[in-house]
């Protein structure tokens, strides 16, 4: 059965993915493209790859 996250739970992955977000919005700032673009391909197949689990 699926547990619900905790308020506390949810509220850190909420600040993870605010961090992420910051990051990446910095290196399009920053013009870091291919950077960007290798991470996020990187987050996919990682997140690809949880899914199949």
């Amino acid at each position: 059965m699926y547990e619900m996250p905790s308020d506390l739970q949810y509220k850190d992955e909420l600040r993870k993915e605010e961090i992420r977000i910051e990051n990446e919005l910095e290196m399009l700032e920053k013009k870091e493209y291919a950077q960007l673009e290798k991470k996020l391909k990187r987050d996919l197949e990682r997140i690809r790859e949880s899914l199949q689990d």
